[in-house]
């Protein structure tokens, strides 16, 4: 069994490792069985010295841009050397929300109000609530066998978006935000979704926070020449099958939500013949000028029930 000096661990944690660096490709996630996800992130030490033994904290959150972080746990790193990385792992437990409904019959009101009835849990800030994370760590440790990874306990990831509708996929999408000192590096990936060539595709992802007085404008990369991609705000929709001139958001120009929180349809159509599309939305905020990468690895040989067909 390790023993945890309280005293040197709150060294490590107020100590700034500023050669330690985590790219956003260097966060991936894979479920492992239908309610567990297993979360890799690379570290990386990109200074000139060894640095000290510290910590990163992991948050989750649904699938989209800008929307409202949960801790989901807290992880060591051990000492590295200069151009020395470590591969640090944790596997989440993955809920299974109760459907609302079909995806071609719900309102996306309906889809808000669930979305805004969550829990929100402010974001720790670095080198506060050191006690608990010092005492989620020794409980981690004490609970798991000798070389094997962690079980990030006592914290669900968020549901699926498509879990909502009764369609859940293989692989869980969402959101992963982790925390190196007061650095935060995020990945959003629905991963591996399927796609069906020829036809239209309907994907979504969430844009805000419940009460966020925001403005935002996104733009599409990726697509490939013979791609069509657009996207959609749901606002107003009677259903979530939208795709009306009214409802499409033209790419550079700020949206404001009424309520802070949007739910965006992202509407793909690729050709009849196609292989693996990686397209990826910029969403930026007005207010701090900041873009996040909202990332979808279509595929048309994918598992599971993929994407709706309009």
């Amino acid at each position: 069994m390790i023993v945890l000096e309280k005293t040197s661990q709150l060294n490590v944690l107020s100590r700034p490792n500023t050669g330690l660096v985590v790219d956003p490709m260097d966060i991936t996630f894979e479920d492992l069985t239908r309610d567990t996800v297993m979360i890799r992130v690379k570290v990386r030490n990109e200074g000139e010295d060894w640095s000290d033994p510290a910590f990163v904290r992991l948050e989750s959150a649904p699938f989209g841009a800008f929307v409202p972080w949960r801790p989901l746990t807290v992880l060591p790193v051990p000492a590295l050397a200069p151009g020395q990385s470590r591969e640090l792992r944790v596997v989440a437990n993955r809920p299974h929300p109760t459907p609302l409904g079909d995806f071609d019959r719900v309102p996306p009101m309906t889809v808000l109000k669930v979305l805004n009835a969550a829990p929100d849990e402010p974001t720790p800030q670095p080198g506060t609530r050191v006690a608990g994370l010092l005492d989620l760590l020794r409980r981690q440790r004490a609970s798991r066998p000798a070389n094997k990874t962690p079980l990030a306990r006592g914290f669900m990831l968020p549901p699926d978006l498509w879990g909502w509708f009764g369609r859940e996929q293989p692989h869980w999408a969402g959101n992963i935000n982790v925390f190196v000192g007061s650095r935060a590096v995020e990945r959003h990936v629905a991963k591996a979704l399927r796609i069906y060539s020829g036809r239209t595709n309907l994907a979504m992802f969430v844009v805000g926070g419940p009460g966020q007085r925001d403005a935002y404008s996104f733009g599409l990369e990726g697509l490939a020449p013979d791609w069509k991609a657009a996207l959609y705000d749901t606002a107003g929709a009677k259903t979530l099958v939208v795709g009306s001139a009214d409802n499409r958001i033209h790419e550079g120009k700020w949206v404001e939500p009424a309520g802070g929180l949007m739910l965006i349809m992202l509407a793909v159509r690729p050709p009849v013949v196609c292989e693996t599309g990686k397209l990826q939305v910029h969403v930026t905020r007005r207010s701090c000028r900041k873009t996040a990468r909202v990332e979808f690895d279509l595929d048309p040989t994918a598992q599971g029930v993929g994407c709706y067909v309009a």
